[in-house]
C-alpha cells in the first residue's frame, strides 16, 4: 500500500513540476511581453547585479542585504514563473512581510519559497547556456530588449529597485551594460586562499573529485582545465576578477557605479558594511528603505577541510604566483 501511495506522490510532483515548466516559461513569457511594451523608457529605479568569483560569499551578502534593505529580488516562488516573474510578484508578492533569513543554503541554493534564488531558468531565456563567456557578439538584439523589458517589468512590479544574484552575470557584463546602462554592481571578494580552499571542498563534496571542474567557466576555461586542481581554482578565480575588471572598463562603467564589498569584512562587522553599501545607494540616487538591522557578525572557517596536502600545494601556489 505504502508503495502504491509513494509511487502516486511521485507522479504528482513530476507533473506539477511538467506544467511549472511549461506554464512558467514560454506561454507566461508571452504574458511578460504585455505588461512591459516600451523597453527604451527610463528604468523608474536602478537594477543592481551581483559580480564575483563562485563561493566568493555572494549569497551570504545577499541575505544580508535583502534583510537590511528594501528591495525587491528573485526568490524561489518567483524561479517557479521564470516566463514572467513580474506577473507574479503582481500576483502573490511571495517576499512581503517576508522574516529574516535563516542564513541557511547550500552551494548558493536556498530552501524557503521567499528565499533569494539564482533563477537560472529566467536567465537562460535570454543568454546561451555554452559557451558561458557571453560579449556582445553572442546575444541577439530581440534577446535583449527582452532581458531588458523583463527587468523593467520586475522593477515596476517591486516599486523599487531590484537586486540580481547570479554568477554567471560577471560573465555577461558586456550585454547587461549596453543594454541596461542604469546598472548598478556589487563585486564581491574573498580572500584568494579561502575562496580557493573552497572551491576545492565544493568540488570534493560535489562529485568525490577534486580535478573536476565546478561552476562559472571563464573564457579560457579549456586551458584552465589541463591545470592541477589546487591552480586550477586560484586562476579561476584570477581569470573571473580579470573578466569582470575587463569588461567593466570595455563598457566604459562609471567606477562609482560599483561597490566592492570584502566577504571578511562582511563578517566581522556586518552593520559597518551596510552603512557603506547604503551611502554607495545614495550617491547613485537608489531609493532605498531600510527593514531590519544588520545581523551579528558571522563565524568564518577556521579549519582545513581539504587533503592536508592539497591544501599544502594551494598554499605555496597562491604565495609564489
Amino acid at each position: 500500500m505504502l508503495f502504491y501511495i509513494s509511487k502516486s506522490i511521485l507522479f504528482v510532483e513530476k507533473l506539477i513540476n511538467k506544467l511549472s515548466r511549461i506554464f512558467g516559461g514560454p506561454v507566461l513569457a508571452q504574458l511578460e511581453a504585455l505588461l512591459y511594451r516600451k523597453p527604451k523608457d527610463l528604468l523608474a529605479h536602478p537594477p543592481i547585479f551581483f559580480l564575483g568569483a563562485p563561493r566568493s560569499g555572494t549569497t551570504l551578502a545577499m541575505q544580508v542585504i535583502t534583510d537590511v534593505f528594501d528591495v525587491g529580488y528573485l526568490s524561489n516562488f518567483h524561479g517557479k514563473y521564470f516566463g514572467a516573474p513580474a506577473l507574479a510578484e503582481m500576483v502573490f508578492h511571495p517576499i512581503h512581510d517576508r522574516p529574516r533569513s535563516s542564513y541557511h543554503s547550500v552551494h548558493g541554493r536556498t530552501d524557503r519559497p521567499y528565499d533569494p534564488s539564482e533563477c537560472g531558468q529566467w536567465w537562460y531565456r535570454f543568454f546561451r547556456r555554452q559557451p558561458r563567456y557571453v560579449d556582445l557578439g553572442g546575444v541577439s538584439n530581440r534577446n535583449m530588449e527582452c532581458f531588458r523589458g523583463s527587468v523593467a517589468s520586475l522593477i515596476r512590479a517591486f516599486g523599487k529597485p531590484v537586486l540580481f544574484k547570479n554568477p554567471h552575470a560577471a560573465l555577461r557584463i558586456q550585454p547587461i551594460t549596453k543594454y541596461i546602462p542604469e546598472s548598478l554592481f556589487i563585486i564581491m571578494v574573498r580572500d584568494e586562499l579561502d575562496n580557493a580552499h573552497s572551491l576545492l571542498e565544493v568540488r570534493k563534496r560535489v562529485y568525490d573529485d577534486y580535478e573536476k571542474w565546478w561552476s562559472m567557466e571563464p573564457p579560457a576555461v579549456t586551458e584552465l582545465e589541463k591545470l592541477p586542481a589546487h591552480q586550477q581554482v586560484v586562476e579561476q578565480i584570477r581569470h573571473i576578477y580579470s573578466t569582470i575588471d575587463k569588461d567593466l572598463a570595455i563598457s566604459g562603467v562609471d567606477p562609482k557605479c560599483c561597490f566592492r564589498l570584502s566577504y571578511e569584512e562582511l563578517c566581522v562587522n556586518p552593520e559597518k558594511e551596510m552603512n557603506r553599501l547604503d551611502e554607495f545607494f545614495q550617491a547613485n540616487r537608489c531609493k532605498v528603505a531600510r527593514r531590519f538591522s544588520a545581523p551579528e557578525p558571522f563565524r568564518r572557517r577556521e579549519k582545513v577541510r581539504i587533503d592536508p596536502e592539497l591544501f599544502e600545494s594551494l598554499k605555496n601556489y597562491v604565495r609564489k604566483s
